[in-house]
């Protein structure tokens, strides 16, 4: 049977720069971490639902209709009356690396509410995955923390993308231990090798076994073009991903975690299934390798949404 992906979180636009004749453009782009890895498996021809809330403006309208575009289902994504899109200004280097500047002051998807949630979005039991975008606020880190317990109690596997992004943050001291304290909640959890050594220094080994005696199930630490780590019951597990020259990483860590959650979701491995299925000989190596592929083909693109690959894509890699 295949599971349905719920993602929730944070919906905006990215105002992606360019350099055209020594002048810089900025194209608008859909995108935000958990509406790219719902774009991401529902690509890949999965079940996925996008929960959040966005600006009943031009932004806000351009998100819902990319996202239903392809294929996501936006049944629980709000357009507030009242309050705005959040936007993002995206700079990239020569190598395809990006910076951020946010605009997310007062912005729709931190007034999402968790009452906005109906119960029946969980009743299928589908996977649930966040990122630490909506732990940065006190009132939106709560509405969060509810969500993954309601999601937790109705029996779901919770999937949480770290997603480190210190600007977001009124006080980034506090982003360490909230972001910890929210881990401990989920069943895989997904670090940039940056977000690690960000957050923790030297102690991200630590955290790493903290969060694993606290039954969090599988630990994933990307690092770009580097050997890629997983920690399960089975001890730890490395791949170094295909080479490809990048042109934009935005979402490229968000199109791994898709293709981790599709494979997954189409094997069917939800709360219950998750221990024997890591258990089981070359299943944790054969998702890694397809999400890896999907990060990499990811990386060879410009833009969020568009980036994301279809299966024919993979076939490259």
């Amino acid at each position: 049977m295949t599971l349905e992906v719920l993602c929730f979180g944070e919906a905006l636009i990215d105002m992606r720069g360019e350099r055209v004749a020594g002048q810089s453009r900025f194209i608008p782009q859909p995108g935000g971490a958990p509406a790219n890895v719902a774009v991401g498996v529902a690509k890949l021809g999965g079940r996925s639902r996008f929960a959040g809330q966005v600006g009943a403006d031009v932004f806000g309208d351009n998100i819902v209709a990319s996202l239903s575009a392809h294929g996501v289902d936006t049944s629980l994504l709000i357009q507030s009356p009242s309050a705005r899109t959040a936007l993002s200004i995206v700079a990239l280097d020569d190598s395809g690396e990006r910076s951020f500047t946010f605009y997310r002051t007062g912005t729709a998807d931190l007034q999402y509410r968790s009452e906005q949630m109906p119960d029946a979005a969980f009743a299928g039991k589908p996977i649930f995955h966040f990122c630490s975008n909506t732990l940065t606020e006190p009132a939106i880190l709560q509405v969060t923390l509810a969500l993954v317990r309601r999601a937790r109690d109705a029996g779901c596997l919770i999937s949480f993308d770290v997603n480190f992004r210190e600007l977001l943050w009124p006080d980034p001291d506090q982003a360490p231990e909230w972001i910890r304290s929210m881990a401990a909640e989920a069943d895989v959890v997904k670090f940039s090798r940056e977000e690690l050594v960000a957050l923790y220094g030297d102690q991200g080994d630590r955290v790493i076994r903290e969060l694993r005696q606290q039954g969090v199930l599988l630990v994933l630490v990307s690092d770009g073009p580097n050997v890629l780590c997983a920690w399960s019951g089975e001890g730890l597990h490395q791949l170094r991903p295909p080479a490809v020259t990048a042109v934009d990483t935005t979402a490229a860590g968000d199109a791994f975690v898709a293709g981790f959650l599709y494979r997954l979701a189409t094997h069917g491995v939800g709360k219950s299934q998750l221990g024997p299925w890591l258990r089981q000989a070359g299943n944790l190596d054969a998702a890694l390798a397809f999400a890896s592929r999907c990060g990499a083909v990811a990386a060879t693109r410009y833009g969020a949404f568009d980036a994301l690959p279809l299966q024919v894509d993979l076939q490259a890699i």
